[in-house]
């Protein structure tokens, strides 16, 4: 593993200056309040917050026919929505990045600038919604108010950008394409289907990759994902679908095709394999899992930026780390730096890695990496 760190690293070093790719990013938005759940205090400052949430759960089981309070301490508001944090993190490494999302009522909302002053195009759907996101040891609780995301339709985004051809144009320009966060986007599965019958087909030959999060679909019913996926398949006749998931996700897509997860073998192992079932039953570019610790991808023959290439599967080890300093975003992460390796022309191995490695350097400091960062990362770790 630690050579495939060091050729990756190589390969995102070797690409040139000016290798800017255009990127497409919608249609959610959210502002993210990163709270800790106090466990005990000893005075105005200092409070010990809840590890875990399974420490957590046995406090609320315990309130049952009585009652509790439960303080939350909000740490940090920030740029919030599987859209905004991957383009944000696209931003970071220099790529041309246009915006489509729910930045704020009225106007866009300062908690947004950060990515808005660095994106070349930002259309603006509506206000945003909402997420608390409680913060533990074992995982995260995403407390979400998703009222605004009634606004992320195709007749809004053709008004907001200026009708059909607008938006044509807009896709045919960009490398890649990320329409993220379909299980509260419930309009998305339409604009699939619109994009497929109205938009893909008038792209002149371009075949951009498409980067579609489900995340976690299990609150929709199995007809709403089935729908979802007939929806991608139409797509991937004109651009190369890439299925991420988490390893969560990965199980609830392989339950919905009527597969089992594959048993035997390390994690990573598992998920490989996973990914080469949901490559093949819904016939996409690429099926692609992060999970805790490793990650797995699948692709399909041609797919992404490697010609006639055969279709293969890969997985490995990630970079875990036990004591995070944020967890809200990570998955975002990891898919902006396998999209981006991708579009580098790297190989999805060394995809995951990057992706990885993107991750990684957020998780233990708050901060999206450069693609320097993110080369520094992977030396560090070869």
């Amino acid at each position: 593993m630690t050579s495939l760190n060091a050729a990756t690293a190589d390969a995102l070093a070797q690409l040139k200056p000016d290798h800017r790719p255009r990127v497409l990013v919608g249609f959610d938005g959210f502002i993210d309040h990163i709270i800790k759940v106090v466990d005990t205090r000893a005075d105005e400052q200092t409070y010990q917050a809840m590890p875990t949430i399974a420490h957590l759960g046995k406090k609320i089981s315990a309130a049952a026919g009585k009652s509790a309070n439960f303080e939350l301490v909000v740490t940090k508001s920030k740029i919030g929505g599987n859209g905004p944090i991957m383009a944000n993190a696209l931003c970071s490494y220099d790529h041309v990045v246009s915006t489509i999302g729910l930045l704020g009522e009225g106007g866009i909302d300062p908690v947004f600038t950060p990515l808005t002053d660095r994106a070349e195009t930002v259309i603006n759907l509506g206000g945003p919604g909402i997420t608390d996101a409680l913060e533990f040891e074992d995982g995260k609780l995403m407390l979400g108010k998703l009222t605004p995301l009634k606004n992320i339709s195709y007749t809004n985004i053709l008004d907001k950008i200026g009708g059909k051809q607008a938006l044509i144009d807009l896709v045919k320009r960009s490398s890649a394409v990320a329409t993220v966060n379909w299980t509260m986007s419930i309009g998305l599965t339409e604009i699939w289907e619109k994009m497929a019958a109205e938009i893909l087909p008038n792209l002149g030959g371009k075949r951009p990759l498409w980067f579609v999060d489900l995340a976690d679909p299990a609150k929709r019913t199995v007809a709403d994902r089935k729908a979802a996926f007939a929806a991608l398949g139409r797509m991937q006749k004109h651009v190369d679908v890439v299925l991420g998931m988490n390893e969560m996700e990965l199980r609830q897509v392989l339950e919905t095709i009527g597969k089992s997860w594959q048993d035997g073998g390390t994690e990573y192992e598992q998920a490989r394999k996973g990914c080469e079932i949901v490559r093949d039953a819904l016939g996409l570019g690429f099926a692609m899992c992060h999970l805790v610790k490793s990650a797995a991808c699948a692709w399909s023959a041609g797919a992404g930026r490697h010609g006639n290439a055969a279709a293969g599967s890969a997985c490995g080890d990630g970079f875990f780390d036990p004591k995070p300093v944020i967890t809200t975003g990570a998955g975002d992460h990891f898919n902006a730096g396998f999209v981006c390796a991708i579009l580098g022309g790297l190989h999805p191995e060394q995809a995951l890695q990057a992706g990885g490695a993107t991750s990684g350097h957020y998780v233990r400091t708050a901060v999206s990496p450069s693609r320097a960062d993110t080369i520094a990362f992977l030396r560090k770790h070869a």
